[in-house]
């Protein structure tokens, strides 16, 4: 289907019927602001938390692509920014501890990065949810936190309480996802590990080796995270 005309009123669209021979990737900006405390626990480097967040969503523009993959161009769109108040389950890690598990400071978003898409694919395993019930941000420096951060948030609302069961079975998401990880045969990351298919970034960037440093050092630091 083609899109002839968007009503954001009534959240309406209007479409035909048609193969144009080409398919289309979304490109969005979303940003996450922590809105309260939360309930946090700390083990060394590592900090946990579940956290009342505000999500932003801006979408860009889209690529086009011919069906075998090869970019047509840039579609730029002027977009309305939606909003999300939800809950969030939050890592956050220090630059140390990140420097000590071997991950250069170049390759820190590309590791935070790929983690957050592991782990969203995981969390299904341990909360009775789809991967598309659920959202990410990373960043190598957040503005609420000052550190590294990732977050995993529900895609509803208020929440839905898919995050609140990552964060109390954090210590076994997080070792599964780090297997899924480390598992993978694939070298610089696939749709099975690392990459995600409704990244609004286009998977860019990202460091499967990266994440497994990332993920390894998070099963060793969070064992004694309440489960």
């Amino acid at each position: 289907y083609l899109v002839d005309s968007l009503d954001f009123e009534d959240g309406i669209a209007f479409v035909h019927a048609e193969d144009p021979g080409y398919t289309t990737f979304a490109r969005e900006l979303t940003d996450i602001t922590v809105t309260g405390p939360g309930e946090r626990s700390t083990h060394g480097p590592v900090t946990l938390g579940l956290v009342p967040v505000c999500v932003s969503n801006t979408v860009t523009g889209y690529l086009r692509r011919r069906l075998d993959g090869e970019v047509i161009d840039f579609c730029e769109l002027d977009m309305p920014t939606r909003t999300l108040e939800t809950m969030a389950v939050m890592c956050t890690i220090t630059p140390e501890a990140l420097s000590d598990s071997g991950i250069d400071p170049l390759r820190t978003p590309g590791s935070l990065h790929a983690a957050e898409h592991a782990a969203i694919g995981l969390l299904p395993l341990i909360a009775t949810c789809d991967r598309w019930d659920i959202g990410g941000v990373s960043t190598a420096l957040h503005a609420d936190t000052q550190l590294p951060t990732i977050f995993v948030y529900d895609g509803h609302p208020g929440g839905a309480g898919f995050a609140e069961e990552g964060f109390r079975r954090f210590p076994e998401w997080i070792a599964a996802t780090f297997e899924a990880v480390r598992s993978c045969p694939c070298e610089a990351g696939c749709p099975s590990c690392v990459q995600s298919p409704k990244c609004g970034n286009g998977n860019n960037p990202l460091s499967k080796d990266g994440a497994i440093k990332l993920l390894g050092a998070l099963v060793t630091m969070t064992q004694d995270a309440a489960v």
